[in-house]
């Protein structure tokens, strides 16, 4: 709404962001032991970023569309099944223009899934729960397109796969004693690259020598495992509590982030015959414990996580129209720790929660800084959430919001030089730097008018403000450059783009 009236003299004319949501679901009694849910998503979200001066332009449009269908069906008192199936379509892209150069990148998921889970109560002490999934992945990990002046690449590099993903799994919550809790659960998964897919075989410098091409659904590699998990709880007294657990997963999926920008284009891709799935292990024991007669209930938490098969970049990448991007891949292995705090107010006109985490996510690869470990991009020091609700009266409501955290490692230039007439720039080692913190408070009233008994109309007002005192929170980092660098004239400056100012609103909910 602000953007039409953006002045035409401004640097900054066209830059904007919005954001669209629609939702939609139906319930269907069909019969007492048989419901029928459907259910619809689709959102989009687009940001622009213009700066004149310097000729520089983002667009970034993200967006998701879903659909989901549910049979519920109740066999007995202890046996009901929810049989599920959902389509899926997200959809990412990434612009970025600078004077005559432009290079584009896009990528995308779409799945189709089927699952079926069964809810068995055998006894008061026992609640089993058991199914499986199949999911039919495409994957468009990375397009990548561009031009520079009158000479434009478009490739046929859309570097589409397919892949089938499967599990099955049991579970039982056990009762053994009135003290001792027992959740215990195994699962297996199964993930299948297939074709239609042509892998090359290349020699030490990545030349080409020769392919192999696997024809629609014929397969490319498999992998699968088995993931046990365990947790104990142990009630001390009827306030006290520890608890125990251990958890093994396989993720066949993977969050592929270029550490030379800060820019927001990061890439999920699937395992292949090349990037094998992550495993971690997590352990996790806590302590829990509630005061006043449950008026207050308070936590600690302390976790470890191992993972394995993590996936960066290689160092000094830049997107390139190639046929694929998995040769630009490195492994290597991570871990991540902490300790989590929780104080939960339920009762009174006053309720709400503080949480906060302090933990450390690194990783170590041989290929990437000397092999030394360092910080993940999305390791975040400190995280605080602040959440207060208090009932003013019967028709007001008011809440607040704080949230704080640091802000992402981030790898960025720290020397630039004159080469050729070309001002060229020095990376800092991988992650060395950090982002500002994001923090902000968001503020609400609730106003519920009293009810007419005439009306069947039951309404709500909400008005909000969100990011009340207008934090300037880091979307990414770009470099202004001024002068000429023939003349010794340049001059560089680190500059930041945010998203989001304060925004008030009005919401209106209502119901009949």
């Amino acid at each position: 709404m602000v953007k039409p009236f953006v002045s035409k003299e401004s640097q900054f004319r066209g830059s904007g962001y919005y954001f669209y949501d629609l939702n939609a679901k139906v319930n269907y009694t069909i019969s007492s032991k048989d419901k029928l849910y459907i259910s619809g998503y689709f959102g989009r979200d687009v940001f622009d970023f213009v700066n004149g001066r310097q000729s520089l332009n983002v667009n970034i449009p993200w967006g998701n569309a879903t659909a989901t269908m549910r049979w519920n069906h109740v066999f007995n008192k202890k046996l009901f099944a929810n049989t599920t199936a959902v389509y899926n379509d997200y959809n990412f892209s990434f612009t970025g223009a600078q004077e005559t150069f432009e290079v584009k990148l896009a990528s995308g998921i779409r799945d189709i899934s089927l699952k079926h889970d069964l809810d068995f109560y055998p006894s008061t002490e026992h609640k089993i729960k058991m199914g499986g999934q199949y999911i039919w992945h495409r994957f468009t990990p990375s397009v990548v397109s561009g031009r520079q002046d009158s000479v434009v690449f478009n490739p046929a590099n859309a570097q589409i796969k397919y892949a089938h993903e499967a599990a099955v799994y049991i579970q039982d919550d056990w009762d053994v004693s009135p003290k001792v809790k027992v959740n215990a659960g195994l699962r297996y998964s199964f993930f299948q690259q297939t074709g239609p897919f042509k892998m090359y075989e290349t020699d030490a410098d990545g030349n080409r020598l020769d392919s192999t091409v696997f024809g629609r659904g014929q397969k490319v590699k498999s992998y699968g495992g088995l993931e046990p998990r365990l947790s104990v709880r142990y009630s001390i007294n009827d306030v006290a509590s520890v608890k125990g657990s251990v958890t093994k997963n396989y993720q066949y999926i993977h969050l592929v982030s270029n550490a030379g920008t800060t820019l927001p284009t990061d890439l999920w891709v699937p395992s292949t015959y090349m990037v094998q799935p992550q495993e971690s292990w997590l352990y996790a024991a806590g302590f829990f414990r509630n005061f006043k007669n449950g008026m207050y209930e308070t936590s600690v938490e302390v976790y470890y996580k191992d993972m394995q098969n993590q996936i960066e970049y290689e160092e000094g990448y830049t997107p390139r129209t190639l046929e694929d991007t998995e040769t630009q891949f490195v492994f290597g292995r991570g871990r991540s720790y902490g300790a989590e705090f929780f104080v939960n107010k339920t009762r009174g006109r006053l309720t709400g929660w503080v949480g906060y985490t302090i933990s450390r996510t690194d990783r170590i690869f041989n290929d990437l800084n000397e092999g030394k470990r360092f910080p993940a991009k999305y390791d975040r020091r400190h995280d605080l959430s602040v959440v207060a609700m208090y009932n003013l009266n019967k028709k007001w409501k008011l809440a607040a919001t704080f949230v704080y955290g640091s802000g992402n490692a981030a790898t960025l230039p720290q020397r630039f030089y004159i080469m050729e007439g070309v001002l060229s720039q020095e990376y800092s080692r991988i992650n060395q730097y950090r982002l500002p913190s994001y923090h902000r408070l968001d503020l609400s009233a609730t106003l519920t008018p009293k009810r007419n008994a005439n009306r069947s109309w039951k309404t709500e007002w909400v008005f909000a403000i969100y990011n009340a005192y207008s934090r300037q929170n880091p979307y990414f980092i770009y470099f202004d450059q001024e002068g000429n660098p023939l003349d010794g004239s340049v001059r560089v400056q680190a500059k930041q783009v945010a998203l989001f100012p304060i925004i008030p609103s009005v919401t209106w909910n209502f119901k009949f």
